[in-house]
């Protein structure tokens, strides 16, 4: 499902900068080293489509973001589904949790990229027997590193996934991103996203394009398209949405 490549990637998705902000995840599923400043929080809210091999799935995702102390974030996002399978009567309802935790553990500087840790426990708050969601907890580890020159700015990350279900083997996660910020409210981003199996699972990979505009320094709309290039890969993913900074 497209919920659980999201909290892959850190479902929390990737941080842009805007007026010195750090937004946090939209348009992309990469992650970058930005964090909330402490006692500040961000809202992200999206609307989200992926036509999978096997069911559509429509998703409205809220992501709260809180800054709570210098370089360290925690965040929580709670999905609502409608997952359209074939030949079968389509689900509603609410999707599982993520719960995520960020540290930078070093800033960015002339000759050293920036370097962040993550941490991401997926909770099963959706019905496994309807689709919605997936039993037990998943534990993912995230290492993120960025650099900048000039208005180019590069991401990458590198994790792995402990799935506790015993049909579902563990996963790494490989994500890399690309900014360019074209004005000081507009940038073009890109990413390839990709969860490999541990095992006998399945293999994804996500091409993604998007862009981001800061209407003001708190407020930034979205949005990006992505094609799947595995056969176990969605066709298709459309992600529009909305970051506001508090």
């Amino acid at each position: 499902m497209i919920l659980k490549r999201a909290g892959i990637g850190g479902l929390a998705l990737a941080i842009l900068l805007a007026s010195g902000l750090a937004w946090a995840g939209r348009p992309l599923d990469t992650e970058d080293t930005g964090t909330v400043e402490p006692g500040k929080a961000e809202l992200e809210l999206s609307l989200n489509y992926a036509k999978n091999p096997d069911d559509n799935t429509w998703s409205t995702l809220g992501v709260v973001s809180f800054g709570v102390f210098p370089r360290f974030e925690a965040r929580v996002e709670l999905p609502v589904l409608l997952v359209e399978p074939e030949d079968e009567k389509s689900q509603t309802g609410i999707g599982d949790t993520l719960v995520g935790f960020k540290y930078r553990l070093l800033d960015e500087r002339a000759a050293l990229p920036a370097l962040l840790g993550s941490l991401t426990l997926r909770l099963p708050t959706g019905d496994a027997d309807r689709g919605l969601g997936s039993e037990d907890v998943d534990v993912g580890l995230l290492g993120v590193i960025s650099k900048s020159v000039g208005p180019l700015t590069f991401f990458g990350n590198l994790g792995y996934t402990f799935v506790t279900r015993d049909d579902d083997p563990n996963f790494w996660t490989f994500n890399a991103a690309l900014e360019y910020r074209a004005t000081q409210s507009w940038s073009l981003v890109g990413e390839v996203v990709s969860a490999v199996s541990d095992g006998k699972g399945a293999d994804t990979v996500v091409l993604r394009l998007g862009s981001g505009y800061a209407v003001t320094d708190r407020i930034k709309l979205d949005g990006a398209v992505g094609f799947g290039v595995t056969k176990e890969s969605p066709d298709v993913i459309l992600t529009v949405g909305v970051a506001i900074a508090f």
